[in-house]
């Protein structure tokens, strides 16, 4: 990091040298984050810059915090690259990015075009996948995302940088460039952008450059210096093909590559949009001032800004060196520390003032989520012993607000320390964004057991291991189907029978790698959850677990940014968001699977795969580098790695809701009786419509209102209807297939927006 940030201000004190000393010459840069730091460590330098924006010799372009992986992030992390990106351009610099600019990414997902459009950018410039990987009618032409959004955009035909050509070569290879697209090579009727500069990792453009070029211009007269958003404003965009779906493949290595990497980056997505949505609820019930509101300078703001630096394409994509890949990691977990903070003293605040006065101890049960939900929690207890009571704890019950007595069910408890602690499960109903108070009553009564076997209704496959040669980005790959051997069974036991829940665990081996999965199966729930325990230690080696999803005629969708997407059934390996679903084309029966921390996904005739572990070296990019003798090697994901997914057999059509359980789980929190001026049970929003998907809810960037994100998510036109009580506002909404919209919330009236909270 320390490297890279420090290039950057070399590269802006050349660039400006640059601008000063060739007349015409514009120098274009992107990345907000790296501006900010210029701005923090050498005020003079940032001033130099902003008198060359001023001046037109600096083009601002992107739009967004950094250059990300445009895969993997939530849909909400793109909307913040935005937000934060956006936000600081036009303070420091009086004006927005217009242009996207993700030119080294390594694939784009179909959503790109509304993410982009509704942020205030009309145009995008990229360049991987190639025409060798993505097939295009022209480098340029309107994108159109599922929603209808559209933006004009060109991919980058040559190189980005000069480091293996000049500008001269480049012409001199634009004809072969264009030879894909004959009918655009007649005089005058396709205009072509070139990028030149020094190197792949800074530096810009080099004197002999500038002086070459202008050589050029001499020679030539169709040759200018320019900028993007100039040549998107010289293009006839009415005159462009218009093209659908997504920029893929490239790289697909880098949607399983480092583990640790992708779950950090998973927790700290789900742990910043929960400390949020607290702070809202939080100003709901108990409107009190709270020190941790969001502020440009303020702890959540740097924590978004730390996991939105993270999304850089190499580091979210796990190519970076071991210290880049460390560095992050200290990131993830700053994030993670400072939004559970927050979600713990704001949900403190409020039991504090909840009336727990029902019974001696109580658990206060929170859902962030914006339905209502009937959920299995768990939860421990200090025996009575511990508490000057002299007899052990065999059960308890939950009193639910009605006063419904709530069986629970004894489980494995986390800590090992005799018995001092008992952990319980139960079933509990909380209303939508909002709370319920559960008194505890200590029984008698022994759990529940039976005597016969314990049969669960699970078709288990062995995982398997894939040899896997390729580099860390998995240049040249489209799927990883090498396979070798299957991992072997070595014991079976059950660790859960009772009248809520019931578990097996298998453990199996391959190679020189155990795992152990804990298969839960919940009485009533569809759900089949499967906690891993996995301790990997191949080498150019993949691990992929399979399910079967037992459909003759299948469909496969993936969950990408704010939508999903169809593929084809096949070998091909796909990036993916939290769920994939196969489903009957008569949309009869399926299997959705969900995952907490994986992305990388594949759908054959048979399985539903998804990669576990990938253990190539850390930042081997071959070619050029070839292993020497006596150099380190250094795998990934060596060692022990723990994560959760969800299987979910349907009838019909396939919900997502069930994604809560690891994007917003429930919150339970013990608290003691005392008198309150909350209710027992609350609800925080009412809303009608199951198609639509809830996503941030959060207090705005300006003044005192709160933002309300939602998404169409079954691909069809839907209308909705929302409402918050508490604040005396409602509203209906029509939506159209994957629309995004926004609306601020603000003295009891509500207004649509763009994402960075504009006026929509």
């Amino acid at each position: 990091m320390d490297e890279g940030l420090a290039a950057f201000r070399a590269t802006c004190r050349s660039a400006l040298d640059r601008t000063s000393e060739f007349p015409g010459f514009i120098f274009t840069c992107s990345s907000a984050a790296h501006y900010a730091f210029v701005e923090e460590t050498d005020p003079e330098l940032f001033a130099r810059i902003q008198e060359a924006v001023r001046d037109d010799r600096w083009a601002l372009v992107g739009g967004w915090w950094v250059e990300p992986d445009c895969n993997l992030p939530s849909g909400e992390s793109f909307i913040r690259q935005a937000l934060l990106g956006q936000r600081y351009f036009q303070s420091r610099f009086g004006k927005i990015a217009t242009v996207g600019y993700n030119i080294d990414s390594f694939g784009h997902n179909a959503n790109l075009p509304q993410l982009l459009r509704k942020a205030g950018i009309t145009s995008y410039v990229f360049m991987r996948p190639g025409q060798e990987d993505k097939t295009l009618p022209s480098p340029l032409f309107t994108w159109e995302a599922p929603s209808g959004d559209r933006v004009t955009t060109y991919r980058l035909p040559l190189h980005y940088s000069n480091y293996s050509q000049s500008t001269r070569e480049k012409l001199a290879e634009l004809g072969e460039a264009a030879a894909p697209y004959p009918h655009l090579l007649k005089e005058g009727a396709f205009p072509w952008m070139i990028f030149f500069g020094v190197g792949n990792h800074g530096g810009g453009p080099t004197i002999a450059e500038l002086t070459d070029i202008g050589r050029l211009r001499e020679e030539r007269s169709d040759i200018l210096l320019s900028e993007p958003e100039r040549f998107f404003a010289a293009v006839d965009r009415d005159a462009l093909p218009v093209v659908r779906g997504e920029m893929q493949p490239h790289a697909i290595g880098c949607y399983s590559a480092h583990s640790e990497i992708k779950q950090l980056h998973r927790r700290t997505e789900c742990a910043l949009l929960a400390a949020e949505r607290v702070q809202v609820l939080a100003s709901l019930a108990a409107p009190t001032p709270s020190p941790l509101l969001l502020s440009e300078e303020g702890e959540l703001s740097l924590a978004w800004k730390n996991l939105l630096f993270n999304q850089f394409h190499d580091l979210l994509g796990g190519v970076a060196i071991r210290e880049a890949c460390d560095d992050a990691i200290s990131m993830y977990r700053e994030s993670i520390s400072v939004a559970d903070r927050i979600t713990r003293t704001e949900l403190q605040r409020l039991t504090a003032r909840i009336d727990t006065s029902g019974h001696i101890q109580n658990f206060v049960v929170f859902n962030l989520s914006a339905h209502n939900r009937e959920e299995l929690i768990e939860f421990e207890l200090w025996q009575p012993q511990e508490q000057g009571e002299d007899k052990p704890l065999p059960a308890v019950q939950l009193i639910a607000p009605d006063g419904e007595a709530i069986p629970t069910q004894r489980i494995e408890s986390s800590g090992k320390i005799g018995d001092d602690r008992a952990r319980f499960a139960a079933v509990v109903r909380v209303p939508s964004f909002g709370w319920s108070v559960f008194g505890i009553e200590r029984t008698d009564v022994s759990d529940w057991t039976d005597e016969t076997d314990t049969k669960l209704s699970y078709d288990y496959v062995p995982a398997i291991i894939v040899r896997d040669e390729f580099d860390t980005w998995g240049h040249g790959a489209t799927s990883f189907t090498d396979y070798e051997d299957e991992f072997h069974v070595d014991a079976t036991e059950i660790i859960e029978r009772g009248p809520l829940r019931t578990g097996i665990r298998i453990k199996s081996s391959g190679g020189s790698s155990r795992m152990e999965e804990e298969i839960l199966m919940t009485q009533d729930s569809p759900a089949i959850e499967i906690r891993v325990f996995l301790d990997w230690h191949e080498r150019n080696r993949m691990l992929k677990l399979r399910f079967r999803h037992g459909c003759t005629d299948p469909v496969a969708r993936y969950e990408i940014p704010y939508a999903s997407i169809e593929r084809p059934i096949g070998p091909n390996e796909w990036p993916g968001q939290m769920w994939v679903n196969v489903s009957e084309r008569d949309g009869s029966r399926g299997l959705a699977i969900i995952t907490d921390s994986k992305y990388s996904y594949s759908v054959d005739d048979e399985f539903i795969y998804v990669v576990a572990a990938r253990s190539p070296l850390f930042a081997h990019h071959a070619p050029p580098h070839v292993m020497h003798e006596g150099e380190r090697e250094r795998y990934q994901d060596q060692g022990e790695q723990e994560f959760r997914m969800l299987m979910i057999p349907h009838e019909g059509n396939w919900s997502g809701r069930h994604i809560a359980r690891f994007q917003m789980p429930l919150i339970v929190q013990l608290e003691a009786s005392h008198a309150g001026s909350l209710p027992q049970t609350f609800q925080g929003i009412e809303r009608k419509s199951t198609a639509i998907h809830v996503g941030a809810i959060k207090l705005a960037e300006d003044g005192d209102g709160i933002i309300f994100r939602a998404a169409e998510q079954a691909g069809e036109s839907s209308d909705a209807s929302f409402g918050f009580p508490a604040l005396g506002a409602s509203w209906s909404a029509s939506f159209s297939p994957f629309e995004i919209k926004t609306f601020l919330i603000e003295d009891g009236k509500v207004t649509e927006v763009d994402f960075l909270e504009r006026p929509a």
